[in-house]
């Protein structure tokens, strides 16, 4: 008795079958998972690299450095929640070690100098911490001045790639000037030429 498939094959065909099945079933979960993605909780989630006072911290800052204007802030668009993720999976060690620096240089210095966690600080007070930080002025160093820059540099990645940043803030057209596939040819004129 000869067959084209094997009794192998056709196991493994069957598993294969049972795994797509399977899969297609939680995609009419996307919602819930969506919304759970979507919470503001300030939880630190399995693969973060923040404990949830840096996480609070980041938050903060980078509100201070997008803050809510006539379009939506950094903390509306999950900018430190992308951040919290982004980094253990893309940042280098030495990159994630400068950011957690920075989250920390700046905890100490808003209790040594304002005697009040950063998150505590005033709109104002922030700000002028990190232009303290970002210009290298005492308490700061300028190791301070070039982690402060890695952290500009992620807030403003997080926030102009959400859909807050990219649909609200940036002018977006997914397809600039539209396609327009069955055009008739006395609407356009002449064809286009590639050479003279």
């Amino acid at each position: 008795m000869q067959q084209g498939i094997s009794s192998i094959d056709r196991r493994k065909m069957i598993r294969y079958l049972a795994l797509s099945c399977g899969l297609i079933i939680p995609v009419n979960s996307l919602d819930a998972i969506a919304a759970i993605l979507n919470s503001n909780d300030l939880k630190p989630c399995k693969n973060s690299l923040l404990n949830a006072d840096q996480l609070l911290i980041l938050r903060d800052l980078s509100e201070t450095i997008i803050p809510t204007t006539d379009t939506p802030g950094a903390i509306a668009a999950g900018v430190h929640d992308f951040i919290n993720v982004y980094a253990p999976a893309c940042l280098d060690h030495l990159e994630q070690i400068q950011l957690l620096t920075s989250l920390d240089s700046l905890a100490q210095h808003s209790l040594k100098h304002f005697n009040k966690r950063f998150i505590h600080l005033s709109p104002t007070e922030k700000l002028d911490l990190l232009n303290q930080m970002e210009k290298g002025n005492l308490p700061f160093s300028n190791t301070d001045r070039t982690h402060i820059k890695l952290i500009k540099s992620l807030v403003t990645f997080a926030y102009y790639t959400s859909q807050i940043g990219a649909t609200q803030e940036l002018a977006y057209l997914p397809i600039p000037g539209g396609y327009k596939g069955n055009v008739k040819f006395n609407k356009v004129g002449r064809a286009w030429a590639l050479t003279q």
